[in-house]
């Protein structure tokens, strides 16, 4: 499987996929929440900022 993107967004990416799943198969309770948010926030944050970075350096800064 190939991720696009640069090295560090893969590693974000699966970094965070990891987080989700530690969450939902590992812990309960509140610890459970706060791996899934982290890992949402993670992936959201990787998202965002590679669509980012696209449009700067497709537009020019």
């Amino acid at each position: 499987m190939s991720l696009p993107g640069s090295r560090a967004s893969q590693v974000s990416v699966v970094i965070a996929i990891g987080l989700m799943l530690a969450g939902i198969l590992f812990f309960d309770g509140p610890m459970a929440g706060v791996l899934g948010l982290w890992g949402l926030s993670l992936l959201a944050a990787t998202v965002v900022g590679s669509v980012a970075y696209r449009i700067w350096y497709h537009y020019g800064s």
